[in-house]
């Protein structure tokens, strides 16, 4: 019996990982990714999980400078659900922060401590109490993963932490000291076996109000790494939201639309250096609808490209062949090797654009040059330094004088929502979210309030139950 034809296959079947954008020849486009395999592939265990000077240093509430990054593997994001219902927002903050030490200190420990002065300046709290109590419901608190790998299989339930203290040991523990702990043998290996992931930034982590924004956030983490062709939109009902979060199904509707608005706040309320990427928020037919932009690298942080010394000699003397004053007005050799990763196009002819550009701009200087008059641009440069003026540089210039379509500029432009309004039913003589919430963000119609106080007693910071 002779054999049907095998289907023939595209030359770039089944390969995943590189980005390669194929043009038909109709015009369109079909994206295919490139994959690692074999020893190529990079775990966990390889790589540090951190990106930032000094950890303890850089998580603090008030930092405005930097932006530290965590790493969390993709199956954790995705399959993670805290099932316990008393932890609050800074709580789960705080257990990132938990895992961005063992990271630190090497995630195959079995051991891993952290400065409970730490925690108290990561959440910008006022009280070493509240970050005790912080630590002793993430203790009792559960939570599930789904994984498929060797020592882990299916869903797995576990301690979100163990603490290696007893309730007295924490209770005498001052800010300098250290706390001892463990993260769940199933969360370990998932990090240690994870070939996928997204930068989380951990300053961004401990401002969120609502403990719902959590899982979202972390899913445009993900979005946000990947290329705009592979990018899903988180496109959601309430319903689906409250299932996604994590909230109970018989959360009244009102108690869904106020957290989703908190959500939605914390999401918009993002900025400064710890917005790596624009989110985009809005309702449509009744179906709240996010697009996060590109958390791509700048070109500061982009892999210098290897060029061949005769050609980074030569580039190098000419420049050191001018007078001072227009050595200047070029960027380091390593800046241009980063172009040619975010480019495409080799750095010596990327190092002629950039001359030509400068020539432009001194004799037309009120000639137009990516967005500015070449007055502007040169005095940018000197203003700034040429370094930082040819990020700006490669991010606007157009390159197909280079014969490259300039895929550093093909990314989608994604505006970040300020405010976003959460559309709700009319509601006549509705309660305060404080009533309705306070059972776990159930009401029920039967659940009476509690009878008002007519005095109050005096008490310390400490001993109130934030």
């Amino acid at each position: 019996m002779e054999a049907a034809p095998k289907r023939r296959r595209h030359k770039m079947h089944g390969k995943r990982g590189s980005v390669y954008v194929h043009a038909r020849e109709d015009g369109s486009e079909k994206g295919y990714v490139w994959q690692a395999c074999g020893d190529d592939i990079i775990r966990g265990h390889q790589r540090s999980g951190l990106k930032c000077g000094d950890l303890s240093a850089e998580t603090v509430f008030t930092n405005e400078t930097t932006s530290p990054r965590v790493e969390i593997p993709r199956i954790v994001i995705e399959t993670m659900h805290v099932e316990s219902n008393h932890l609050r927002a800074g709580d789960i903050a705080a257990y990132w922060r938990l895992f961005a030490a063992a990271r630190k200190q090497g995630i195959a420990n079995d051991v891993h401590s952290i400065k409970l002065g730490d925690i108290v300046k990561y959440l910008g709290l006022n009280s070493l109490h509240r970050a005790k109590q912080s630590i002793e419901r993430l203790s009792s608190a559960t939570m599930t993963l789904r994984l498929n790998q060797p020592g882990a299989r299916g869903t797995v339930r576990m301690q979100m932490i163990e603490l290696l203290h007893d309730t007295d040991d924490l209770a005498a523990l001052r800010g300098h000291d250290e706390l001892f702990f463990q993260l769940p043998e199933a969360l370990t290996l998932a990090v240690l076996e994870s070939r996928d992931y997204a930068w989380v930034d951990l300053n961004a982590l401990s401002r969120f109000k609502s403990k719902f924004a959590f899982p979202l956030y972390l899913k445009l983490c993900l979005e946000a790494g990947k290329h705009r062709l592979y990018r899903s939109v988180p496109e959601m009902t309430k319903a689906e939201f409250r299932a996604y979060v994590g909230m109970p199904e018989k959360t009244q509707a009102s108690v869904l639309d106020a957290a989703l608005q908190l959500v939605c706040n914390d999401l918009s309320a993002i900025s400064g250096v710890r917005r790596r990427f624009p989110i985009a928020i809005s309702f449509e037919d009744g179906k709240l609808q996010i697009v996060a932009g590109s958390a791509a690298k700048k070109l500061r942080e982009m892999k210098p490209a290897w060029i061949a010394p005769e050609m980074a000699t030569k580039q190098t003397e000419e420049v050191y062949a001018m007078p001072a004053a227009k050595r200047k007005l070029y960027p380091s050799l390593t800046r241009f090797r980063q172009a040619e990763t975010a480019i495409g196009a080799p750095a010596y002819r990327i190092f002629g654009l950039w001359s030509a550009d400068l020539h432009g701009a001194t004799s037309y200087p009120n000639d137009h040059i990516v967005g500015m008059t070449g007055r502007e641009f040169m005095h940018l440069i000197e203003k700034v330094g040429a370094d930082e003026v040819m990020e700006f540089w490669a991010d606007k210039r157009d390159f197909e004088v280079l014969g490259i379509a300039g895929k550093w500029r093909d990314v989608e432009v994604v505006e970040h929502t300020t405010v976003v309004r959460v559309p709700t039913a009319r509601v006549l003589n509705a309660p305060c979210l404080d009533e309705l919430i306070r059972n776990h963000g159930v009401a029920v119609a039967d659940d009476p309030l509690p009878p008002k106080r007519s005095s109050f007693a005096e008490v310390d910071d400490d001993e109130i139950d934030f």
